[in-house]
């Protein structure tokens, strides 16, 4: 009884030192009202990247999350992001999100650009910007296809002119 005792004390003390140590990812934040970073008070400047001296930084197409491709799962994440005269990346964090799997690969992708390819000088002073992530999951290829690039950059729940897409494609097999 004594050993029982024992091991279930242990058991939920373990539990929940677990419990505090886990964090959620954020879908969106109101933490900008209370941000103490360095960068707090920089204002965002929208589309930073579409400018010509930016066009050597490789992004990648994000990768379109498991989860919401299985469920078919049309959405979008914005996120936003200080980048220092050394090209390291700050403060970066989800300003809206359709889901939190949209909102961590959005948040995943910024950290894969080359950004260290760059050449050294196009920052003087750390600059605040944001980019908007748009994912849609097709299941036809050609003229028909329901994820239009261009359509999908006037989508309106997440903000922002600097868009990047992800175009997932379902595949089906045919039953003979």
């Amino acid at each position: 009884m004594r050993l029982f005792l024992r091991t279930s004390v242990v058991l939920c003390l373990a539990g929940l030192g677990a419990c505090s140590s886990t964090t959620s990812a954020p879908v969106a934040t109101e933490a900008a009202a209370t941000n103490t970073s360095l960068y707090a008070a920089l204002p965002v400047t929208d589309a930073e990247l579409l400018k010509p001296q930016w066009q050597l930084l490789k992004r990648f197409e994000p990768r379109y999350p498991i989860e919401e491709a299985i469920k078919g799962r049309n959405g979008c994440a914005t996120v936003e992001y200080v980048i220092t005269p050394d090209y390291q990346i700050k403060d970066l964090r989800v300003v809206s999100a359709t889901s939190k799997h949209f909102a961590k690969e959005s948040l995943t992708q910024v950290k894969r650009w080359r950004w260290q390819e760059l050449p050294a000088g196009l920052l003087h002073t750390p600059l605040k910007t944001s980019t908007r992530f748009e994912y849609c999951v097709s299941s036809k290829v050609g003229p028909d296809d329901e994820c239009n690039r261009a359509l999908m950059q006037q989508n309106t729940e997440c903000t922002g002119t600097d868009v990047q897409t992800s175009v997932g494609y379902r595949i089906r097999k045919k039953v003979p």
